[in-house]
């Protein structure tokens, strides 16, 4: 029975958008110049391409501080602060052990309704000072592990990620919290009466659409603010600290604090949107426009960005829990024809004009993971070729031009200078860049009928408007005062007409803008959200992306430019002059700074934490008890252990300290260990006793590693070589002449390389729906009087079953070994392996049959969150070169369950039964259950 065992259940991180896991260790590249700005409160690290930028964020910093600490009543302690400008996956995260923010500087393609920087400051400074309210008292060189602990446990994620989206919106003119579409899903659930339970809302589903816990985070701390206690967090924090190690502690204090705990409140958060809802449903009626939706699912489905073919045929991306995305085109007869798979996006986009369709897509560097590109790729629909036509870019929106071999694209440099590329389609070169105001960063741009000019998003510190470009002279015209609108997809009607998609009336909708009269129509009017128009001038007809409950459906309406004209367009949640007065001092503020290289030996070593793990708990297997003490250098590039473990099996301790230097192309381990180890020896009068007998060793190894990964199309490649050595020296032998003993083991020598290559995995898949994965290795020990080696082969595929998100493994591992090396297994062994009589192992296989079974989303009680039941058969081989017949050695079948525990979204856990049958004479036992709890962040 394999069990892990947690000592800790926690989100550790706060990631503004994007996946957690358990502690980010991921470097920038080497090539990067860190310039810093020190002050009392805050160390901003940044490359030397934001210096311009880093004095105005830091002012802004500064403001945002000093906002925490009035609302919170805590005064945070000195963090630094680090932006990241080659990864343009917009993201922002604050974590302890090591103490530190790093901010994703690359505005997002997102369309938003403020500028990215400052805002994601805002919301990431607020976790901060949340760290420093509940835990400010533990801190580095020892207490900052044990600290973040204590916040994972304490605050829920609903709460602490809920309250920083509040501070984002509050505090600034944008911020999720005004957007209608940030709240439109859990709309559309509740008042369709897909009412979930609070669990399903904070773990989400497989099947259905669900906002995440930032949503429904967000609406319960503004209820608790407007209907209990403006300010009621101080007083919540303290209640909290005076039982910091009870269980359900946040909600006992919330209790306390507000009335209410984590499941009445959000019960009557639930009941006081859906008045709020009913009442502007009332207010202001919506029309049902049909849907044209061409196969219907019990999953929810994305159709997006419908666009009209000049077959009668439709375009579209189609996103669906079951498969990765991909464009597809549907006929008159609902016929869905697969165009072609597609890779990561950050943004869903692409364009489609002369039987070519263009997209983007990212990519991430082969060694570090903090630096991405985003290219161009070209498909051709004639002759079905499919071309990439930029490489390492960082190019946003590619559009094709109405008439020439052209692209035009948005680029956005390291110092996020935005300009406007049109590229040659042929020669795949720049025939022409225009640059664009440094505080101005575009957005979805559109060509006229001609292609002379483009309309686009502008988005700068001032907020959002809509710009149109002329391409020859560069000349921009602004078509709207600045304001916080948040656009989308804008494009022309005709020369002096506008098509594109605002929340002027409090839900998303279509709008028409006449730049001569200056006028202002409403197209559309749904009840949840309008989105992604495409206006067909033949047809005289908009599709358009009606969302509802199960996602993004199509439909259409007939454009007619005659609708009502709205002379004072409402908007969303408008925020009073004195808090904007205020947020206009903080955006404009700027001091002087002193900037100053950031280098020295102060980035190498950064002591912060003792830890019962030096995995940082993302394993504990043959977990020991013992304690370490943990350096993590804040840019990630350099991390010393040094540890103290008891083995408790053979009653010996264990000294260690490992260095791990990850800054440049190969990563660099070495190692020492100090431990106590025991064997047993035979006495030579008696052949058939033995005698026990201990020693001590030093063990010092070393590692150079090259880890490579790249994306290709809907495929993930990742490949690399390993090579080690080890010195190791035994003492302190307790029977002394022992026999073929050795005292020394001189530079063994271990090279390993690896090639994989997998498709991309959907929401619901279990295993790649197609894959293939070899790894070579060999070891020997060229340096000592004895002979050894081993050579193996390890291999896996992934193969489609029979029906969606089935699949098959098949996984084989051959090994050849002599001398030293004789008795080692290099391969994996097949289930039920030491249940039958001992058998030198060349080879094994696996065949494995996967499948999910139900998506239950079950929750009992806050215990657990069941969110996916799946089952699997298999066969296992063992010597297939020995076997006369096709019979496998064990065979058997596994149930199992992912779930989430203590209503916690991380760690994502798996437990599962497997009874494997033992089909050998020699069985000691023919049946073995074997019962495990897994978990992955």
């Amino acid at each position: 029975m394999k069990i892990y065992l947690l000592s800790f259940i926690l989100s550790i991180l706060t990631f503004h958008k994007g996946i957690c896991q358990i502690f980010e260790d991921s470097q920038a590249p080497p090539s990067q110049k860190w310039h810093q700005i020190d002050t009392k409160e805050f160390k901003l690290i940044f490359p030397v391409e934001m210096k311009k930028k880093a004095s105005t964020l830091a002012s802004q910093i500064t403001q945002h501080l000093k906002t925490n600490h009035k609302d919170l009543q805590v005064k945070p302690r000195k963090i630094s602060l680090i932006l990241q400008n080659t990864e343009l996956r917009p993201n922002g995260f604050v974590q302890l052990a090591p103490r530190k923010s790093e901010l994703y500087s690359s505005p997002t393609p997102e369309p938003d309704n403020q500028e990215w920087l400052s805002n994601l400051a805002l919301h990431e400074l607020r976790h901060v000072a949340q760290f420093d309210k509940l835990t400010g008292k533990l801190k580095a060189p020892f207490l900052e592990q044990l600290a973040l602990a204590i916040y994972g446990l304490t605050l829920p994620s609903w709460y602490f990620e809920g309250d920083a989206v509040w501070a984002e919106t509050f505090y600034s003119k944008g911020g999720r919290g005004r957007l209608p579409s940030f709240e439109m899903t859990l709309k559309a659930n509740e008042r369709t009466d897909k009412k979930y339970k609070f669990e399903k809302y904070l773990l989400g589903s497989y099947r259905d659409k669900i906002p995440s816990y930032y949503t429904i985070g967000y609406f319960m701390t503004n209820y608790l603010k407007q209907n209990v206690k403006e300010n009621f967090e101080p007083e919540l924090y303290q209640n909290i600290n005076k039982n910091i190690l009870m269980p359900y502690n946040f909600s006992r204090s919330l209790k306390k604090t507000t009335g209410f705990n984590n499941t009445s409140l959000f019960t009557h958060t639930m009941d006081d949107l859906n008045i709020k809802w009913k009442k502007e449903e009332h207010e202001r009626p919506t029309i049902s426009y049909p849907i044209i939706e061409p196969t219907s699912s019990k999953n929810y489905q994305d159709w997006l960005l419908p666009k009209n073919n000049h077959d009668n045929s439709t375009l579209s991306i189609l996103q669906t829990p079951e498969k990765t995305a991909e464009i597809v085109k549907i006929d008159n007869n609902n016929k869905i024809e697969s165009l072609l798979k597609l890779g990561n996006q950050i943004v869903p986009n692409y364009d489609f004009r002369n039987n070519m369709i263009v997209w983007d897509e990212v990519k991430r560097d082969i060694r570090y993971t903090k630096r991405s590109y985003n290219v161009i790729n070209l498909y051709h629909l004639e002759t079905k070729k499919r071309e990439q036509i930029s490489f390492k870019s960082r190019y946003f929106y590619p559009i094709l031009h109405p008439s020439k071999a052209e692209i035009l694209t948005i680029e956005v440099d390291l110092s996020n200078q935005t300009a406007i590329l049109l590229l040659d389609i042929k020669t795949k070169k720049i025939l022409k860049r225009i640059p664009i105001a440094s505080d101005i960063y575009l957005q979805q741009p559109s060509f006229n009928e001609e292609g002379s000019k483009i309309v686009a998003i502008a988005i700068s510190n001032k907020g959002t408007t809509l710009v149109e470009i002329e391409l020859e002279s560069s000349q921009i015209t602004f078509l709207q005062d600045w304001n916080n609108e948040q656009f989308e997809r804008p494009q022309y009607i005709n020369d002096h007409l506008f098509l594109f998609k605002a929340q002027y009336s409090g839900i998303d909708n279509l709008y028409q803008y006449n730049k001569l009269s200056k006028a202002l129509t409403k197209l559309t009017n749904t009840t949840f959200g309008a989105f992604n128009p495409s206006y067909d001038v033949n047809k005289k007809e908009i599709l358009f992306n009606n969302y509802q409950y199960n996602g993004y459906k199509i439909s259409k309406i007939t454009f007619n430019d005659t609708d009502t004209v709205l002379k004072n367009p409402y908007s969303i949640k408008t925020i009073s002059n004195n808090l904007k007065n205020k947020i206009d001092s903080i955006t404009e503020s700027v001091s002087d700074y002193n900037v100053s290289p950031y280098k020295g030996l102060s980035r190498t070593f950064n002591f912060h934490s003792l830890s019962l793990s030096n995995t940082n708990f993302e394993s504990l297997d043959n977990f020991k008890p013992g304690v370490f003490w943990l350096s993590n250098n804040i840019l990630n590039t350099t991390q010393f252990v040094l540890g103290y473990e008891y083995d408790t099996d053979i009653k010996k301790s264990i000294y260690s300290a490992t260095l791990n230097y990850n800054k440049y192309f190969p990563k660099f381990t070495l190692k020492y260990e100090n431990k106590g180890q025991i064997g047993t020896a035979k006495i030579n009068s008696k052949s058939d006793s033995t005698i026990n007998f201990d020693w001590r060793e030093h063990d010092i190894s070393g590692q150079i590693s090259i880890p490579l990964a790249y994306y290709k199309s809907n495929y993930v490649y990742s490949l690399g070589f390993n090579f080690a050595t080890s010195y190791l020296q035994r003492y302190n032998t307790s029977i002394k002449n022992l026999k073929n003993f050795d005292s020394k083991v001189l530079f063994p020598l271990t090279y390993q390389i690896y090639w994989n290559r997998n498709a991309m995995m959907s929401k619901m898949d279990i295993t790649p729906r197609w894959g293939q994965n070899f790894s070579m290795t060999y070891r020997h020990l060229p340096f000592e009087d004895q002979e050894g080696n081993l050579f193996s082969i390890r291999s896996g595929f992934y193969i489609p079953g029979f029906v969606s998100n089935h699949g098959f493994q098949i996984r084989f591992g051959y090994q050849k070994a002599s001398g030293r090396y004789q008795y080692s297994n290099d391969i994996p062994t097949i289930s039920g392996y030491g249940y039958y009589k001992y058998e030198k192992i060349k080879n094994t296989l696996l065949l494995n049959y996967r499948f999910p079974i139900s998506y239950p989303d079950w929750a009992v009680g806050g215990i657990t969150y069941i969110k996916r039941i799946k089952g699997g058969v298999f066969a296992d081989y063992q010597n297939i070169h020995h076997q006369s017949d096709m019979s496998p050695k064990t065979f058997g079948l596994s149930v199992s369950a992912d779930f989430n525990a203590f209503r916690y979204p991380l760690p994502n856990f798996e437990a599962s039964l497997k009874l494997t049958y033992i089909n050998d004479v020699t069985a000691t036992q023919r049946v073995v259950p074997t019962v495990s709890l897994n978990y992955t962040y």
